[in-house]
């Protein structure tokens, strides 16, 4: 049985589209698949890490809902302590999760789990600050989505993730890939880097996961 299109949306210059095959979904942005659910194993092992590196009663912020999986590895291995807000840009993929994947990726909602229609940069320029941000909002530090993501890497974007955390708190990246430029970058700002492999049973399936430390 091969993908069907359930719902397209249309994001400023997003293009974004929901499939379905034998009631697992996956998203495409520009074309491109971004996430889909036979092959969730590094959005889970990214919420997991998330959980292991926050301290206790942790104020996190995510950026990127998707289809939900980093949020509900992330919840369930922090349980009810602390606060989770994830911040997804998209209302379309908001919809998308409730309507057709919440009952199977987390199907009871924690309490201490809260979903906004915001997008993450815009948040990470106001005055609260976190003791972990976990940014899962493209395949890797380029902008995949939208072209607005590009700000979410740049010097001046490092520095505000840099301003947006807690003293000694930490922010994770998702990537399908290496980048010294990111990675030059992000010491300028001023963090601690560290990029951790996440294997995937074949060497050109690795992924990484970019650990940003605030001293």
């Amino acid at each position: 049985m091969s993908w069907i299109l359930i719902d397209t949306a249309k994001e400023g210059d997003a293009e974004l589209e929901l499939y379905a095959k034998d009631a697992v979904y996956m998203i495409r942005a520009n074309g491109f698949e971004l996430m889909n659910g036979f092959c969730h194993d590094s959005e889970s092992a990214l919420g997991r890490r998330a959980a292991e590196l926050a301290p206790k009663d942790p104020r996190i912020l995510l950026g990127g809902l998707g289809l939900g999986y980093t949020a509900a590895a992330l919840a369930e291995a922090l349980g009810p302590a602390g606060t989770i807000t994830v911040a997804e840009f998209s209302g379309a993929v908001i919809g998308w999760f409730h309507r057709h994947v919440r009952a199977s990726v987390l199907p009871d909602m924690p309490g201490n789990l809260t979903i906004l229609h915001a997008d993450v940069g815009g948040l990470l320029t106001a005055s609260s600050q976190y003791d972990l941000i976990v940014l899962d909002v493209d395949n890797g530090p380029v902008a995949l989505v939208t072209g607005r993501n590009a700000d979410l890497y740049s010097a001046e974007g490092l520095q505000s993730l840099h301003r947006a955390l807690t003293p000694g708190g930490k922010a994770l990246l998702w990537s399908g890939f290496e980048s010294a430029d990111f990675a030059r970058r992000a010491r300028l700002a001023g963090f601690q880097l560290s990029c951790e492999p996440f294997g995937r049973g074949r060497p050109e399936l690795s992924h990484y996961i970019y650990v940003l430390g605030k001293a």
